[in-house]
Order: C-alpha cells, then sequence, then structure tokens
C-alpha cells in the first residue's frame, strides 16, 4: 500500500511540475527589423524553443534567430520616475502626491545579439513584462546556453 501511494504521489509531482511557458508578449523597441509597430504595443510575440527564437511583430513581420547563432544577451532596468504627473496630483493632493514620487517604474530591456547564416550580424532589442522578464531571460538562457550580461544600475561610463 505504502508503494502504491508513492508512486501516485511521484505521479502528482511530475504533473505539477509543468514544463515554463515559452511564448511571452513583449515590446519591440528596435533592432534588425524596420517596422512602424509603435514602441508601446505589448502584442508582440517572443516565442523561445530550443532549436529556434521567434519574434513576430504584430504588423506581420518575423526574425526567425538559431540559439546557437546568439553571440549575446543582456539584460538591463531602467528605473523612471514620473515626476510630473506627481508634482500635478500634488497640487491637489499633497500627501497622496509625496507617497507617488517615491515610486520608480522599472522597466526590463533584453537585447539578443546574433550572426545570420550569410555571417551578418543582427540584434534585437526587446521589453520584457515586469511580471515574465525573469522566465524571458531563464527560457533565453536554457535555449542558448549563453550567461546573461546584466547592466549594473547606475553604472557610470568611463569618458576617456
Amino acid at each position: 500500500m505504502k508503494m502504491v501511494a508513492a508512486l501516485l504521489t511521484c505521479l502528482l509531482i511530475q504533473t505539477a511540475a509543468l514544463p515554463q511557458r515559452n511564448v511571452f508578449n513583449v515590446r519591440y523597441l528596435g533592432g534588425s527589423l524596420e517596422t512602424k509597430t509603435d514602441e508601446d504595443d505589448w502584442h508582440n510575440t517572443l516565442t523561445i524553443f530550443t532549436d529556434e527564437i521567434r519574434l513576430e511583430l504584430r504588423d506581420g513581420q518575423k526574425v526567425n534567430i538559431d540559439p546557437h547563432s546568439v553571440t549575446a544577451i543582456s539584460y538591463g532596468r531602467e528605473a523612471t520616475r514620473h515626476v510630473a504627473r506627481w508634482v500635478t496630483l500634488g497640487i491637489l493632493f499633497a500627501p497622496i502626491a509625496a507617497v507617488g514620487l517615491f515610486n520608480e517604474n522599472v522597466q526590463h530591456y533584453v537585447s539578443i545579439e546574433y550572426e545570420s547564416g550569410d555571417h551578418k550580424k543582427g540584434g534585437v532589442l526587446i521589453q520584457a513584462h515586469k511580471d515574465n522578464y525573469r522566465n524571458v531571460l531563464a527560457v533565453l538562457r536554457g535555449a542558448t546556453g549563453k550567461e546573461i550580461q546584466v547592466e549594473k544600475k547606475n553604472k557610470k561610463l568611463n569618458k576617456p
């Protein structure tokens, strides 16, 4: 009886551990594709398989990337504050606006650099959603085998 219970438990745990989702809605911010898709549009699809990374834009354009041709993946956060909005609210509701000034809007940028079949360099810059950027990075790392290069927060560039 204990053996049957152990077997059923293993089957239930295995069913609960579903594979990670590999389709993500992203913003396309630039890269190898010329598009008129709005940068604020989240209806672009990034699909990651072990043998293909596919970015489909809302206007129908697609770029297919072989994961073995990826040369670098980088991730950076940009924190912005919407000060003007909170100053305007501060005129009407001072205590509420004071709390809002400390709120940061964090944007999660992912850059994928690759070399195409004809040895041309290409790349795409996307913005992943705050709820799934970790999954995007994990699945990209798994498909490509490349380490994610992370941009340090408040990193200062050295000027000559």
